[in-house]
């Protein structure tokens, strides 16, 4: 059986608004699929705002964490 058949859509979070807008020292959540996007995304906040955030990857969960540590 085919599986990306079986897969609802789901509704990405934008990446750049909530990055953005996140707090100092929380953490907001992404699926590990979106890595690449939320890093490159957190280098161009870095750049333009002095904004600093932090990734983990969580590879049992399948999740990226990244926390605004600046």
């Amino acid at each position: 059986m085919n599986e990306k058949k079986d897969k609802k859509p789901t509704k990405k979070a934008p990446i750049a608004p909530v990055l953005k807008c996140l707090e100092l020292f929380k953490t907001v959540t992404y699926p590990i699929a979106r890595l690449s996007s939320v890093r490159t995304t957190a280098q161009i906040i870095q750049s333009e705002h002095g904004m600093r955030f932090v990734t983990r990857k969580n590879k049992v969960t399948k999740e990226l964490e990244i926390t605004r540590i600046k």
